[in-house]
């Protein structure tokens, strides 16, 4: 009779490890599975995750139609500074602009529209070709109708 009390606590041992050593191997097996998908997936939102991580000046929320507009750039507290130049490309609120001057990012400009003038503030300025910069300009009014505009 003694061994077989031996037999079966010995058996009980044995069977908590096995089932110790399955639930430890499907966990593995489970967080193996769980990882692949998680590369998988990133892996295939690669784009997005980029487009998330850019700076903000390279990050757009509005579609970009190519226009070339005239208009006039001066600044709100110097009369002085003054240029007449065209848009590379517009969106609802803002636009490309190529100017010869370097303008200060964050700085406040008056854009001067054929029908009106608008403040704009300076989200860039960066050179471009030659001894010309880039700037963008961002509106704090909506321009619906820049196709009304006289284009050049």
């Amino acid at each position: 009779m003694f061994p077989l009390a031996v037999d079966s606590a010995l058996w009980l041992h044995l069977s908590a490890s096995a089932e110790m050593i399955w639930l430890i191997t499907t966990v593995i097996f489970l967080g193996a599975v769980a990882a692949v998908m998680f590369v998988f997936y990133f892996c295939s939102q690669k784009e997005e995750i980029l487009a998330a991580l850019r700076k903000p000046e390279e990050h757009r929320t509005e579609a970009r139609i190519p226009t070339r507009v005239g208009l006039e750039l001066s600044g709100p507290d110097e009369p002085l500074i003054h240029e007449i130049t065209l848009t590379e490309n517009v969106s609802l609120h803002g636009a490309r602009v190529v100017t010869k001057r370097r303008w200060s990012p964050n700085d406040s400009v008056l854009v001067k529209l054929p029908e009106e003038c608008l403040p704009a503030r300076i989200t860039y300025c960066q050179p471009s070709k030659g001894d010309e910069f880039a700037m963008g300009l961002q509106f704090s009014l909506v321009i619906y109708d820049w196709d009304r505009l006289p284009t050049r």
